[in-house]
């Protein structure tokens, strides 16, 4: 079986970096001292948090060979992206509009999307030794949660029944979480605690990776068809990233509370009460991000291992199929098939 290049994406947060070109290579320089560095050949998106100086040379070269530029603010927040160009084949895009007005169609695949992300819940408080074996709990309340989804007749019924599911898959999650964090229930507008600002700004990050995906496949990632649209919201990429956000951001997170790998003084409240992660713990935690997004999953559609990134653009294109004709209906990630 033939293994995936390994590819590397490249996270730049020193403030005032400039990133150029030096014999091949990417290179991050600040007052003349080299940060980082990285062959082009093995570059597949850069990241720039902050104030960061991206030379016309180096924007040339993302934009000739496909590179995704991404931009998030010094606190972690999706900023834009420099998109290479656009996907030639405008079929997808033509079907995405036109399923667009067919509601059953939407409703459908809105219901999968739930789904989805409800079974991938399921998976990871199976996967937590704290819960295993635990008699009803929030366990039995998603299960008693899906044949409704199934039965839902309007999108608005399926924002209840997600909101329920949501409400009782973080109480296991703070069940599963040890030691003194602080967390009631999740909250992202503002995160009021620690706990919500990691977890708002892992979803950050795979908000931005989806975005991309969807943009490589050259489908319209605003239009989705279970979140509501608004300015400036990506609503297929938030569709999109439902089915990952327990399975990949989730267990990161508590990995990572749970072991200290971030702790509590990583933390820094600023004068409106949020709170955001210190600059060294920032890009610790992107790099604990580039490790759970790299990582090899079995993938079942392909019977084999693709690394996390790989996996959503694939499931992408399964969406973009769906569109088409191609596949006859949405299926989600599913990360028991996957064990």
């Amino acid at each position: 079986m033939k293994e995936e290049i390994v590819m590397s994406v490249l996270y730049i947060t020193e403030a005032g970096a400039t990133v150029g070109f030096t014999g091949g290579r990417i290179v991050v320089r600040k007052n003349k001292q080299v940060l980082q560095e990285l062959p082009v050949i093995k570059l597949e998106q850069i990241v720039a948090v902050g104030n960061i100086n991206i030379t016309p040379a180096v924007v040339a070269y993302c934009l000739r060979a496909g590179v995704e530029v991404s931009y998030l603010s010094s606190p972690g927040h999706f900023a834009g992206r420099l998109q290479p160009e656009y996907s030639r084949n405008v079929i997808p895009r033509q079907r995405q509009f036109a399923r667009a007005a067919e509601a059953d169609f939407m409703l459908t695949t809105a219901k999968a999307i739930v789904t989805g992300k409800l079974r991938n819940m399921m998976a990871m408080i199976k996967r937590q030794r704290r819960l295993r074996g635990e008699d009803g709990g929030p366990l039995a309340e998603l299960a008693a949660i899906l044949p409704r989804v199934e039965k839902a007749m309007t999108t608005d019924s399926l924002y209840g029944y997600e909101g329920s599911a949501s409400a009782a898959y973080f109480k296991s999650f703070r069940v599963a979480l040890r030691g003194d964090w602080v967390f009631d229930t999740r909250n992202y507008h503002p995160p009021p605690d620690t706990v919500n600002a990691i977890l708002s700004l892992g979803y950050t990050l795979l908000y931005k990776d989806l975005h991309a995906a969807i943009s490589i496949v050259g489908l319209d990632p605003y239009l989705g068809c279970f979140h509501k649209p608004r300015q400036g919201h990506a609503c297929l990429a938030s569709d999109l990233m439902e089915e990952h956000r327990a399975v990949l951001i989730d267990r990161m997170v508590l990995t990572a509370l749970n072991k200290r790998v971030i702790s509590q003084p990583d933390f820094q409240q600023e004068p409106d009460g949020r709170f955001r992660l210190s600059k060294t713990a920032f890009k610790k935690f992107l790099g604990l991000y580039a490790d759970a997004i790299n990582e090899p999953n079995y993938y079942p559609p392909l019977s084999r291992k693709l690394q996390y990134r790989h996996l959503i653009e694939h499931q992408v294109r399964h969406y973009s199929r769906v569109l088409t004709g191609e596949d006859p209906r949405y299926r989600p990630y599913d990360a028991d098939a996957a064990l």
